[in-house]
């Protein structure tokens, strides 16, 4: 076969599996769909890592990660397609081409889950914001608004802070979801207009955007506040659309998975974000990514 294991995502879990296996001197194929080190390379910083109550800075982390794969062949391509033959597993790209391997690693992480309204589409490069880290300084001194108050919208709010006159973080919830110390940071960030129980509902400008309306969740009058920027963390979904039918799925789509990380389809094994029930966590992602790799060793080994 072409490689010894696939490995789908090159986010933590995935980058954590590489490094055990290229360790373990098997041949790895890691595939990533859109940059190596995952979302985590655009988070300023990482709550909770290495240790709970400890941070670490997103790029840094990424990088040691990806310099832990090792020998591992690393590339850009998305996958579309796998299908299970008697001890094989052939992986299908949406560039055509296919790999082969006994056993697969699926780490594919989570797709941002747009807000569905009025204007988020036609603002996709005029305004909508994909990174705090990478385009901060594009707002310097003007007002944006931030979707989601858990801990990913309070890490971007609390960047772009660093720039912005002013940062609308609006949450649907009555309460933020994060961790209690980045509540604590959001809270005492006099730049941050926490805005609990509320939800946008159109994203409006000209060329470009300059205001976002919200209204209360439990309906109401909306109000439009000037921003020239709106980043959205309004929650996730497991990229397993290609997957069904492949391995069982829960029903948000994340891959049902055993004590070992194995799926339900022999030789597939899921680790990080995208499995059943994860914490979605940086830690316990690297954890579930070292748990695979030991999983699909002791099968190799028995």
């Amino acid at each position: 076969m072409d490689f010894d294991v696939i490995i789908i995502g090159a986010g933590p879990a995935g980058l954590a599996a590489a490094a055990e296996l290229a360790r373990a001197q098997r041949r790895v194929l890691l595939l990533e769909r859109e940059s190596f080190g995952g979302q985590v390379a655009r988070l300023e910083w990482i709550e909770d890592y290495p240790h709970p109550g400890e941070r670490s800075e997103g790029p840094k982390l990424a990088a040691a990660l990806l310099e832990a794969a090792g020998t591992a062949r690393m590339e850009i391509n998305e996958v579309v397609e796998i299908e299970s033959y008697s001890g094989c597993r052939s992986v299908t790209c949406a560039d055509g081409k296919a790999f082969t391997a006994p056993a697969v690693i699926i780490a594919g992480g989570l797709r941002p889950r747009p807000l569905g309204i009025p204007g988020e589409e036609k603002y996709q490069g005029r305004g909508m914001i994909h990174c705090a880290f990478c385009d901060g300084g594009l707002y310097a001194n003007k007002a944006v608004a931030v979707c989601g108050g858990g801990d990913a919208g309070i890490i971007e709010a609390l960047y772009l802070a660093k720039f912005a006159s002013k940062v609308h973080l609006i949450e649907a919830q009555a309460q933020l979801s994060a961790a209690p110390a980045l509540q604590q940071r959001a809270r005492a960030n006099d730049r941050l207009d926490i805005r609990l129980g509320q939800k946008p509902v159109a994203i409006q400008g000209g060329e470009f955007v300059s205001q976002i309306e919200i209204a209360a969740s439990a309906g109401g009058r909306s109000e439009k506040l000037d921003v020239y920027g709106v980043l959205v963390h309004a929650g996730a979904d497991p990229v397993t659309d290609y997957l069904e039918g492949v391995v069982s799925l829960d029903a948000r789509g994340g891959i049902a998975v055993g004590g070992d990380m194995a799926a339900d389809c022999e030789g597939v094994f899921a680790a990080g974000d995208i499995r059943s029930a994860s914490p979605r966590r940086v830690a316990a992602a690297v954890s579930d990514g070292k748990a695979a790799a030991a999983a699909l060793l002791r099968l190799q080994a028995g």
